[in-house]
Formats: structure tokens, C-alpha cells, sequence
């Protein structure tokens, strides 16, 4: 892990709120935590283990909601 945990966070929810706006017209945090837990099984970063945050950051930006 190169980046902080918290720039993590930051990414991660830039990119999920991203990716909702665009597939549902809208943002709410109850979808964004919704969205989070079907990809880990957790619905905050802070319970996320640092392979968890990479690998949610990897899928954002491989459908390209996160620059690379």
C-alpha cells in the first residue's frame, strides 16, 4: 500500500458516487454503503484490511471511475 489509508477512502467514495450518479441518476450514502458491502462485505473502508481498499480502488478504476 503506497497511499494512506485515508486517501483511500477519499478515492474509493469519489469514485463509488461517481459510479451511482451515472448508473442511477443519484447519490445517497445509505447506496453508497449498500454498493461497498457487495463488494467486500463490509459497508465502511475503516473495517476494510488494505488488500480490500486496493482491490476496491482496482475495480473502480478498471471501469473507470477512478483515473489511473
Amino acid at each position: 500500500m503506497e497511499m494512506s489509508r485515508h486517501t483511500y477512502y477519499r478515492l474509493i467514495h469519489h469514485g463509488i458516487k461517481s459510479l451511482l450518479k451515472e448508473r442511477l441518476g443519484h447519490f445517497t450514502e445509505v447506496e453508497y454503503h449498500e454498493y461497498l458491502n457487495g463488494i467486500t462485505g463490509k459497508s465502511c473502508c475503516f473495517s476494510m484490511s488494505d488488500e480490500e481498499l486496493e482491490f476496491t480502488l482496482a475495480s473502480l478504476q478498471n471501469e473507470g471511475y477512478i483515473e489511473k
